[in-house]
């Protein structure tokens, strides 16, 4: 096989996978993952049950990878924001923006990570603990750049770890709300969290 057939096989069993990852969490959000089974996913998606162990080891494998994906693809993004030169409140605004994109468009991805965050075992739940970890070190990172204490104090770290948690909880609790008919765009409510935000962390 030439480098380009292996190019364009390997484009499509990509693509093969993101369909799979994709269905799996919207039964996984909508049923509950113990609810959920790989045979549910390849009746869904019109695999074979053979097919599907093609790709998963198992349940838990199919697990994994969803939330694993999940973290990846936001790390990759947010780490750039975060190592840039913009004053650090843009790159909290950046990063607000860019986690609320990410997950209304992936709202059954969300659910499933934020739901199903103690199910995973052993090596695979130490590996998603360690991105999700880098991941809350982004944003903490941000927020001590922000947070100016008052004259002659230093900002104690566990004041940046609550801070941290408090934005966190307004993110990833979107999905239980949000409703495009009613509410406004992402962006416009990115900016309004913005606005919440800053002025309590600038206070010191």
């Amino acid at each position: 096989m030439s480098r380009g057939s292996e190019s364009v096989e390997g484009g499509r069993t990509e693509r093969k996978l993101e369909r799979l990852l994709s269905v799996a969490a919207g039964l996984m959000a909508h049923h509950g993952y113990g609810q959920t089974s790989i045979r549910n996913v390849a009746r869904k998606t019109g695999f074979s049950l053979a097919g599907m162990y093609y790709y998963f080891e198992n349940k838990e494998d199919l697990l994994f990878q969803i939330q694993h994906r999940t973290f990846a693809s936001l790390l990759e993004l947010q780490e750039q924001v975060v190592q840039g030169k913009s004053p650090p409140e843009d790159k909290l605004r950046r990063f607000i923006a860019n986690h609320l994109a990410y997950f209304t468009d992936h709202f059954s991805e969300l659910k499933v990570c934020t739901f199903e965050l103690e199910t995973l075992q052993g090596e695979r739940y130490q590996t998603i603990e360690a991105l999700r970890k880098r991941y809350f070190a982004c944003l903490a990172r941000v927020i001590g750049e922000i947070h100016r204490p008052a004259a002659g104090k230093t900002t104690p770290e566990a004041n940046v770890r609550h801070f941290t948690l408090f934005i966190f909880g307004m993110l990833n609790w979107i999905f239980m709300w949000f409703d495009p008919q009613r509410d406004e765009p992402v962006a416009d409510l990115g900016e309004d969290m913005v606005d919440l935000i800053l002025p309590g962390l600038q206070s010191g």
